[in-house]
């Protein structure tokens, strides 16, 4: 018999429960890292593992399908799909994964990347004709057909994902109405520097906006629907689209003893806190990335999901041993309204904000180019651009060359220890001065 080879392991059997970007990225690292034994991954829709993102985005206008936004796997990499398959109960001390299937996976290892879902107020009509949420493959395919028969669609939600999708209906041409109870478009996704000059494309484009306004009731109609805003406004339209939010789909784990209370809690390395042999990636996980804080938060980010996904393997593959904790920093991107967007790092509310206009004295300031650092303590912990792709490229070189590790003292504030790197405040600063 031929030796295995690859890293000793104490597992024979892992598998992973969710086949997005963390939950393959994860299975993947476990074939480079030389695991030889089972990989069984379990994904919850029948689909091949594709590019979520891109729900949002080409798929609506028609200039890209289902089989365009594939997600591309390993090579040789020999894992078990096991597809349509949702998981719907851990047994932690047996190791086994029940789905709605019926079925039992046994483990030695589990990866959790289940990632999130849909999350709409209990008293809306889901099912209805006309009612549509973008989270998966086969909801965005049913919303490009939905489109070409529509001709006023009302947006709920007015985050990246609802701008991206109004982008989308206005590429083809139909009315479109975005809801939102913030005074400015992407928020949470851009902060309020850029949020608020991106509003104003947002409305130059001909979005019809409603911010600052909650919807408090939404009823089906004999033709289409009525959208009910707090402030008695009442919009009909063919289509609604709701990209309200989500949650983290941890109910599958209700009783097992692992804090699922926002995500699945795990310590700085992605090991699930209160089970063995258990570790988490994705939008899923909730742990402290010490690059910025102590305090476990979740990302819902598809680079940050890949990072963990194969940092989670590593951690799993490690068993025992003790592995450097997983800080990745928070970066994304969209095409919208004729605008690139960037983002990476994080946006305190508490930081200083430094403003580079790319054009001075141009009035549309986002479509001339902008740029928004996020400083901490004198570190440039987030930056944003808005058409200016190359100073954002040279300047996140910068940000990610920059090792930063928070350590949670035992009685005081945490302790923040930086490489000796070139800080990425003055490239801001260089750049400031140079346009």
């Amino acid at each position: 018999m031929r030796r295995r080879r690859g890293p000793r392991s104490a597992y024979d059997r892992v598998v992973v429960v969710g086949a997005g970007r963390a939950g393959v990225a994860a299975a993947e690292e476990l074939r480079r890292a030389g695991f030889r034994g089972e990989v069984r991954v379990l994904g919850d829709e029948p689909s091949a593992p594709y590019d979520r993102p891109a729900c949002s985005k080409g798929l609506l206008t028609g200039h890209r399908r289902p089989s365009d936004v594939r997600m591309p796997v390993l090579d040789g990499a020999e894992i078990d799909w096991h597809l349509g398959r949702r998981a719907v109960h851990l047994d932690p001390d047996a190791r086994i994964v029940t789905t709605d299937t019926g079925e039992r996976f046994g483990y030695d290892g589990l990866v959790i990347a289940t990632g999130a879902r849909t999350a709409l107020p209990r008293d809306w009509p889901v099912g209805e004709p006309g009612l549509h949420t973008l989270r998966t493959l086969a909801d965005a395919w049913a919303l490009r057909g939905a489109l070409r028969d529509a001709q006023r669609v009302v947006v709920i939600g007015a985050g990246l994902t609802g701008c991206e999708v109004a982008s989308a209906v206005r590429t083809l041409a139909r009315d479109c109405v975005l809801v939102d109870s913030s005074p400015y478009v992407l928020g949470r996704a851009v902060g309020e520097t850029v949020g608020r000059l991106v509003t104003r494309e947002v409305a130059r484009d001909g979005v019809q906006l409603r911010l600052g306004r909650r919807v408090t009731g939404l009823n089906r109609r004999r033709r289409g629907w009525l959208v009910e805003l707090d402030d008695g406004d009442e919009l009909l339209a063919d289509l609604v689209v709701t990209t309200t939010g989500e949650r983290p789909d941890v109910d599958w784990l209700d009783g097992t003893g692992i804090d699922i209370s926002d995500g699945v809690r795990c310590d700085e390395s992605l090991r699930v806190l209160g089970v063995e042999g258990v570790v988490a990636a994705g939008t899923v996980a909730r742990w402290p990335n010490l690059r910025y804080s102590a305090r476990p938060r979740r990302c819902a980010q598809w680079i940050a999901a890949l990072q963990q996904g194969r940092a989670a393997a590593h951690t799993l593959l490690a068993g025992d041993r003790e592995v450097p904790p997983v800080t990745v920093v928070p970066r994304f991107w969209s095409d919208q309204y004729g605008l690139r967007i960037q983002v990476c790092g994080e946006l305190p509310e508490h930081a200083e904000v430094m403003v580079t206009e790319l054009r001075p004295g141009r009035r549309d300031v986002a479509r001339a180019g902008v740029l928004v650092g996020y400083h901490d303590d004198g570190r440039l912990v987030g930056l944003v651009a808005v058409n200016a792709p190359h100073a954002f490229t040279s300047i996140t070189r910068s940000m990610l060359a920059t090792t930063t590790v928070t350590v949670p003292a035992p009685a005081a504030a945490p302790v923040t220890a930086t490489a000796a790197v070139p800080a990425a405040a003055p490239a801001a600063r260089r750049l400031a001065e140079a346009s």
